[in-house]
């Protein structure tokens, strides 16, 4: 790095590496290899899936609760990508994650190497492992699927290089997600490419972040430019000199104080960022054109205990890690960031969003200034002497020149090999001198050490009058909320915008959405209906008119809406979607093709839009046009279904069966049959939507699909379909899409049977429809024998009248003795009504039933210490290993809480020195409760003091 605060105030550095006279590598290399094999991994796996539903939050998503801290040995399938500089592994059954690239001269990984698959309870759904790089797209938070199977393609690409695709259906936004990790055949880096698209006619909440662990050790520095941070509820901070006393936090050794850190860097216009060990001299960046990705993050789980504690968690020998992260937004806003000028996203319907990451190692710099897919430069200034290092991740056959206040200092001819480090020594007339070194006669890429060069004028604080409360500021929030998925909370802020004014026009049309969500199509159209009547060319009222219109068959009506909507920009490409989706349905093939044309004029990379014209193509019998739409699908999709089973649909071969069935690998492989079938017979090709369900795996919700779709074509097997449904396991079935609330409607009028009903109530409630949910489940009375049933009622109606949660939570426990969590969740429901005696009663027999369980240990040990048996307590403690979850304290903090009043208990006796040896245990930390201890300044002991005070 530069040396001198001086020089750095000063010190300019211009460096232009694309250019004509940039060269291909020499014809003698290797094309890079892709190779597919198992490897077995030490792994701590998990296990135990709730199965009883839960909607809201991540339904239709289960979570784990099983993990272990005995290791087993576990074959996995990995997919390796080599070249003569590097080599990239990637776990497609561990959530398709980049496990880690190596720098092959070194044998050095770059991105951290955990040789151990240890999950713990870290995301949404519970398992997560550390290391490697993760994508994240869809909601805040580690991907629902970033611990289990995902689809995923291994292609030898004609160029030489190789590429691995993985992707998935997110179920929560039903948008789709791929990402290409591609290794080129002569150049040191690799890039991940990114295609996410809304395939649904609604916004849905926009997040997407990548997280690159790299290994905590070293002597690590963070190359971040920035001159402030951002935290998660938007609060800004400077960066890089710790406010309390300057030290430098872009060296993660003087990050040791406070807690946890996420550091979302801001303040500068930059396009790369990176980390550099300096006693290994050896560094890593990661490089994007800075409008594809925004946001640049540092997170570091703290150098105390508490966080260090983390490291034994998630790995065996591989030492701590830290993340740095990139998203597509400033900083991963939580609730509170509505509060400031960094707010939520939302993901336009039928959107499309494309975007390259470069991903490299950097050798003997001693540092990192810059970054780019050409390679990583620093410059060294001692005195008057300059020294340039600059490390090529590609070939490059150019000349070198340096300038000192315009003058030149030096040309050279330079023919650089990649991770062959140069370097460069010059006299400068100076330390204040202006320095310019150009590769090549181009200046694309430019790097200005001057402090205030690239500084960011973009304000950062909320204008200090602004009125929530206003109509706009209840608006705002109620978006805000939309965003995040809480469809209740929004709500509420919408009505209460139009309690302040009833015509406010955009609180009407997002209450209409909301209320499409939940398939209250009546009480939506009222809305936009008077949204209409305020501006009848309002795009989005003109929108959503339609998408209501069409669900209530109302089809003209529906067609006007979206030849409104059509002449905005914002909706034209969406809008133009739903006409040809309405072609479709009433076999207007040629008019969808050209609806569909006109939705890709405006967003080329529709797939929704492609797909409807691939079906009128073949319709239509045009195989010409069909093949190319589906080809252009491959090129953006290569994971795509709907692509291999029109092959399929054309060919009738078994051999694309075989294919279409062997492509879906995913972990809930029956969601994207459904899914497939659901979007065929949404465009009316019902055939083709029986066709997708006749190759799907089984399941009850795939049985009544087939019965609906059979018996609306005169078939009269669909009964014995049904009677098969009925009989299947509901265990982890969990319904939500609305095309299957149609389904079950019919089934429930050609069907007795309780099951139909209780699918179609999950579908209620997960849409905050709690007063249908609660008919349907009245509907079906007390004669289900079905622990999972009588666990859903005793949750819905909690709190009701006619609810009693004990009693349905024992039948469960009756029906289902092998449930663990029935105990839990009757001893919580004792607590919080304060029935201690009940609660402990419950614990009891619970962790005595699943003695090896330590959610249920650590019940019974808070129904002991609520119960004021605090030795007992203290006692069941000592014997429990709690693997927790991110942030979990509840163990350490009932340690201290029995101890204490164990203390106290005994100075009541007298027995103060009893006493004072209970306050110092209750001071104490024990590691094996799953909390690690902060820094002794973050540790509040002021009620141990006075304690002990009161004894001595």
């Amino acid at each position: 790095m530069l040396k001198g605060p001086s020089a750095l105030r000063v010190f300019i550095l211009a460096l232009s590496l694309v250019l004509g006279y940039v060269t291909a590598s020499p014809a003698q290399s290797r094309p890079a290899a892709v190779r597919e094999y198992e490897q077995s991994f030490t792994t701590y796996p998990y296990s135990d899936p709730d199965p009883i539903p839960s909607p809201g939050g991540i339904y239709p998503y289960f979570r784990f609760d099983g993990f272990s801290d005995k290791p087993v040995q576990k074959k996995w399938k990995v997919v390796e990508l080599e070249n003569e500089y590097l080599r990239v592994l990637i776990l497609p059954e561990v959530g398709g994650k980049i496990w880690t690239a190596i720098e092959k001269s070194t044998g050095r990984p770059f991105i951290y190497n955990n040789r151990v698959v240890k999950f713990r309870d870290i995301a949404m759904r519970g398992p997560w492992t550390s290391g490697g790089i993760e994508a994240n797209y869809g909601i805040i938070g580690h991907s629902p699927h970033c611990a289990s199977p995902v689809d995923y393609l291994c292609v030898q690409n004609e160029d030489g290089s190789a590429s691995c695709f993985i992707g998935v259906l997110d179920l929560l936004t039903r948008t789709r997600w791929r990402l290409e990790i591609q290794l080129p055949r002569d150049k040191a880096y690799f890039t991940t490419s990114s295609f996410w698209h809304n395939a649904t006619s609604l916004e849905q909440p926009y997040y997407t972040w990548m997280n690159a662990g790299v290994p905590a050790a070293g002597n690590l520095q963070f190359i971040y430019p920035g001159t402030c941070y951002l935290e998660h509820n938007g609060e800004v901070h400077p960066w890089n000199r710790y406010e309390a006393d300057g030290r430098d936090l872009s060296y993660y050794e003087n990050n040791n104080f406070g807690g946890y850190k996420s550091y979302h860097v801001f303040g500068r216009y930059t396009d790369f960022f990176g980390a550099y060990w300096h006693d290994h001299d050896f560094g890593m960046a990661r490089y994007a054109p800075r409008h594809e990705k925004l946001g640049k993050k540092i997170w570091i789980w703290g150098l105390s205990q508490q966080g260090m504690i983390w490291e034994k968690l998630l790995t065996d020998q591989d030492g701590q890690y830290v993340e740095i992260q990139s998203g597509r937004l400033f900083n991963q806003s939580e609730k509170n960031s509505t509060l400031t000028p960094f707010k939520h996203r939302g993901f336009a319907p039928y959107g499309a969003d494309t975007w390259k990451e470069y991903w490299f190692p950097a050798l003997a710099t001693n540092g990192m200034l810059h970054a780019n897919p050409y390679g990583t430069l620093n410059a060294v200034r001692t005195g008057r002497d300059l020294t340039l290092l600059f490390c090529p991740v590609q070939f490059i056959q150019d000349t070198l020149s340096i300038y000192a206040n315009g003058e030149l200092l030096l040309r050279q001819s330079v023919d650089l090999r990649p991770l062959h480090t140069h370097s460069v020594k010059v006299a400068t007339f100076s330390e204040l001198d202006q320095i310019r070194v150009v590769l090549g006669r181009n200046k694309l890429v430019v790097y200005n050490g001057d402090d205030q060069a690239n500084v960011l004028a973009r304000p950062v604080t909320m204008p200090e009058d602004f009125d929530w409360n206003s109509l706009y500021g209840l608006y705002l929030q109620g978006k805000e909320q939309i965003r995040r998925r809480d469809y209740a909370a929004a709500e509420e802020k919408l009505q209460a915008c139009l309690a302040l004014d009833p015509n406010y026009a955009p609180a009407l049309i997002e209450k209409a959405v909301l209320l499409y969500r939940r398939l209250h199509d009546t009480e939506a159209l009222a809305c936009v209906v008077r949204a209409l009547r305020i501006d009848t060319y309002d795009p989005a009222a003109n929108y959503y008119y339609g998408l209501i219109q069409a669900r209530m068959g109302n089809l003209i009506d529906s067609r006007d809406g979206f030849d409104v909507a059509s002449q905005s920009m914002e909706y034209r490409s969406a809008a133009f979607t739903e006409l040809a989706k309405l072609a479709l349905r009433e076999g207007l093939d040629a008019v969808a093709e050209q609806h569909a044309a006109a939705a890709l004029a405006v967003n080329q990379f529709n797939l929704e839009a492609l797909q409807c014209r691939a079906v009128a193509g073949r319709r239509q019998q045009q195989p010409a046009t069909t093949e190319q739409v589906l080809g252009r699908l491959v090129e953006l999709d290569p994971l795509n279904p709907f692509v291999l089973f029109e092959k399929y649909l054309h060919s009738g071969a078994e051999a694309e069966a075989r294919a279409f069935l062997g492509s879906i690998r995913n972990e809930l492989p029956g969601e994207t049959f459904l899914e497939l079938a659901a979007w065929y017979h949404r465009q009316g090709c019902a055939q083709e939507a029986e066709q997708v369900l006749n190759l799907a795996p089984p399941s009850p919700e795939r049985m009544y699909w087939l019965a609906f779709l059979r018996a609306h074509r005169g078939d009269s097997t669909y009964r014995e379909l049904l009677q098969t449904a009925d009989k299947m396991d509901p265990a982890l079935v969990f319904p939500f899409r609305e095309e299957t609330a149609g389904v079950l409607s019919w089934v429930i009028k050609e069907d007795s049977h309780w099951l139909p009903k209780y699918y179609l109530a999950l579908i209620h409630w997960d849409r905050n429809n709690l007063t249908e949910a609660r008919e349907l489940f009245r509907c079906c009375g007390l004669k289900p024998r079905s622990d999972l049933y009588y666990a859903c009622r005793a949750e819905l109606f909690k709190g009701e009248k006619e609810g009693d949660f004990a009693a349905d939570m024992k039948r469960a426990m009756e029906l289902n003795p092998a449930q663990w969590r029935y105990g839990l969740s009757l001893t919580r429901f004792y607590r919080d009504r304060q029935q201690a005696e009940q609660a402990l009663t419950t614990a009891a027999q619970a962790y005595a039933a699943f003695p090896k369980n330590y959610i249920l240990g650590m019940a019974l040990a808070r129904g002991l210490c609520d119960s004021r048996q605090y030795e007992r307590c203290l006692d069941l403690l000592k014997d429990l290993t709690v693997l927790p979850y991110e942030g979990a304290t509840e163990g350490r903090l009932l340690y201290r809480e029995a101890g204490l009043r164990w203390a106290i208990q005994q100075m009541a006796a007298g027995a103060y020195r009893r006493s004072l040896q209970q306050i110092d245990q209750a001071r104490e930390w024990p590691e094996h409760l799953g909390a690690g201890k902060p820094y002794a300044e973050d540790v509040d002991e002021r009620l141990e003091d006075w304690l002990a005070a009161q004894c001595f």
